[in-house]
């Protein structure tokens, strides 16, 4: 468990240390703005372990239910592994570092087949 500035953990603390690259997760993104994903919804944890391990952010893919042609969402099927109530899009175009604390619960871990396609689709839109 770790806590910052000698504070005292908290149940966050305590939850949000365990997030994991490839686990979904119900967060509030807060406000949007512009087409911006915003309110309470699940998101795809795509930052490494090495770097959630110690960091207060984290990367992550906002989730949606609308499907778009677009070549940057990744469908994700609802499964009782990973959660989800509906098939959802991982939203590869609005990858965003967010605070530890935007994590509301776990809801899951997504197959590995998902990450890889995720991997890749994240590697063509940044150009890496």
């Amino acid at each position: 468990m770790r806590t910052r500035c000698g504070s005292s953990p908290s149940l966050t603390a305590l939850i949000v240390s365990e997030a994991r690259r490839g686990q979904v997760w119900l967060t509030d993104f807060g406000v949007p703005v512009g087409n911006e994903q915003g309110k309470v919804r699940p998101a795809l944890v795509v930052s490494s372990d090495s770097w959630n391990g110690h960091a207060s952010t984290l990367t992550v893919l906002p989730m949606t239910r609308t499907s778009h042609d677009f070549p940057t969402r990744i469908e994700v099927e609802a499964t009782v592994q990973n959660g989800l109530d509906e098939t959802s899009y991982a939203r590869c175009e609005d990858i965003r570092a967010i605070s530890e604390r935007r994590l509301l619960r776990p809801l899951g871990r997504v197959d590995p087949v998902v990450m890889l396609s995720v991997s890749k689709t994240l590697r063509l839109f940044l150009d890496a």
